[in-house]
């Protein structure tokens, strides 16, 4: 606040004053008065005085704002305290000093914590601006700007900069400034390292610099001499106790700054860090949307690789069913038609997420191009598994079960490649059909097996992936195959989608509300 213009009547109001200045005079006997910087009366009041008596200045931040006097009249004073209101002489005004000084050090006192009442209230109310601004949804790099700008005025200060802390932790970038030329900008980085300011303002502190032009600690002083910049304050940027930035003001003359000015700034910085990082999680959230929307259309895409409705084969009644744990997954099963039957497929790509769905993709074009070309299921199997270990890396491998069956006389020919087992129900007992090899991806030189077996009507045969067996339960007890071989006789009279159903059904009855870790895939076939 500049002092230059404070009226007293500015600080105290003029019904206080005047009923002080008629206590004066009753204490004393005469008349009371107070007078501007020009003479003038502050209270439009006459001093009409034989002569005038003692005056003493009523001072704010050393500067005389008005005069408090008494006055020696002819006129009486208007009120008394008693019968010592005689006529006085100049000796008793010179003796009313000491009253006349109290008087002025109290109207002093109290005009100065009226201008710092009306500072802080200032300071609030652009704090509370402040805060509403960036509180808002606005473009960062203004509201920012806003922020140096205001902190300039508020402060009576030169000049303000915010600097934000690179990803690598390992300089300070300028992102908003008030009042710097671009020379001074353009000076050279801010290394963390190398900057004792930042490091203390970014562990917390508010630092203090009273002449940069000659303090050690400042990285640039020339460039500050030539800029006129004189002392700096320095606060950190802090969002629940991770730095962010920090915020500098700078003075043209040496100065020394205020406890107010220190809590002011730092209540600016922490408003601006949070501002700051809740814009830079906002860009998080838009740029996590924008993967999430990418990750559905890929989803689709999956899901629209897999057979829409099963295939019509008789006496063969299939039924396939793929339940992934999150939007994209490893597991796939197909229907490829031949010739003279159906080919049944059930893979498990290792991993889960994108790069599950991205393999499982891979997989599923490897060997529907080679079932193109080849006939015997074991070189189907080889082929695709030298691609794929040609073209993975060495922890991506996929486990695979791939079978054939005829229509005319019934028979399933089929290749397990590390798969689980497929279950073929015969006359209530089980069958485990786990001809094959090692998991595909592995080893390019592998060769692989091939299973024969004749299907009978009546005959059950369920293909599924890991997901099944290692669903557990909230006591960490996995499903087991033994669950799956019960839910598969529980419902072996029915249908092949009755099948697939139910033992889904028995298996998220087990797992309950517990965390399904795995995509759970199963294909049943139905002999007729």
């Amino acid at each position: 606040m500049e002092t230059s213009i404070v009226q007293l009547t500015d600080c105290i109001p003029a019904q206080v004053l005047r009923p002080l200045l008629d206590s004066l005079a009753a204490a004393t006997g005469w008349s009371a008065a107070l007078h501007d910087r020009t003479g003038r009366s502050v209270l439009d009041e006459r001093c009409e005085a034989s002569f005038e008596g003692p005056a003493v200045p009523i001072l704010v931040e050393g500067q005389c704002i008005a005069t408090l006097r008494l006055c020696a009249s002819s006129v009486p004073a208007p009120v008394a305290l008693g019968p010592s209101a005689a006529p006085a002489v100049a000796g008793d005004l010179i003796e009313a000093t000491p009253l006349l000084e109290s008087v002025a050090s109290v109207l002093s006192h109290a005009c100065e914590l009226a201008l710092r009442l009306r500072e802080r209230t200032e300071e609030m109310m652009a704090l509370s601006h402040l805060s509403t601004l960036l509180s808002g949804r606005r473009e960062p790099q203004i509201v920012l700007e806003t922020v140096t700008r205001s902190v300039t005025e508020l402060m009576d200060v030169k000049a303000a900069a915010i600097r934000l802390l690179e990803e690598n932790g390992q300089e300070l970038r300028v992102v908003a400034v008030h009042n710097l030329s671009p020379e001074y900008l353009n000076k050279g980085p801010i290394v963390l390292s190398r900057s004792v300011v930042d490091q203390r303002a970014l562990a917390g502190e508010v630092v203090y610099v009273e002449d940069m032009a000659s303090d050690p600690r400042v990285l640039y002083p020339e460039d500050a001499r030539r800029e006129g910049l004189a002392s700096m304050l320095c606060v950190g940027m802090i969002y629940r106790g991770k730095p962010v930035g920090a915020l500098r003001v700078y003075s043209e003359q040496v100065r020394t700054f205020s406890t107010a000015d220190l809590n002011l700034l730092r209540g600016i910085a922490q408003l601006a860090a949070a501002f700051i990082r809740n814009a830079q999680l906002d860009v998080e959230r838009q740029e996590q949307l924008r993967i999430q929307r990418q990750v559905e259309l890929a989803a689709d895409v999956q899901r629209r690789l897999l057979p829409s409705a099963p295939p019509h084969v008789p006496p063969f009644e299939v039924f396939g069913r793929y339940e992934p744990c999150f939007e994209l997954g490893g597991d796939f099963y197909d229907f490829i038609p031949l010739p003279h039957g159906l080919g049944l497929v059930v893979g498990d790509v290792v991993g889960k997420g994108v790069a599950a769905g991205l393999l499982m993709a891979a997989v599923r074009a490897t060997l529907r191009a080679h079932i193109e070309d080849i006939y015997d299921i074991d070189q189907i199997m080889s082929k695709a598994n030298a691609a794929l270990a040609r073209d993975t890396r060495d922890h991506e491998f996929a486990t695979l079960f791939y079978g054939t069956v005829d229509v005319r006389t019934r028979r399933l020919t089929y290749c397990s490649a590390g798969h689980e087992p497929a279950l073929l129900l015969r006359d209530g007992q089980f069958i485990e059909l786990s001809v094959g090899g090692i998991p595909l991806g592995i080893d390019a030189t592998q060769r692989y097996e091939k299973g024969l077996i004749d299907l009978s009507p009546g005959d059950v045969l369920l293909l599924y992936t890991d997901g099944v067996t290692d669903a557990s339960s909230f006591e960490g007890r996995k499903f087991g195959r033994e669950r799956v071989r019960q839910a598969v006789l529980a419902a072996s009279s029915g249908g092949a989608r009755d099948i697939v159903n139910h033992v889904l059904w028995e298996t998220r009855r087990y797992v309950g509300l517990n965390y399904r870790p795995d995509d759970m895939t199963l294909v049943a076939v139905k002999v007729h």
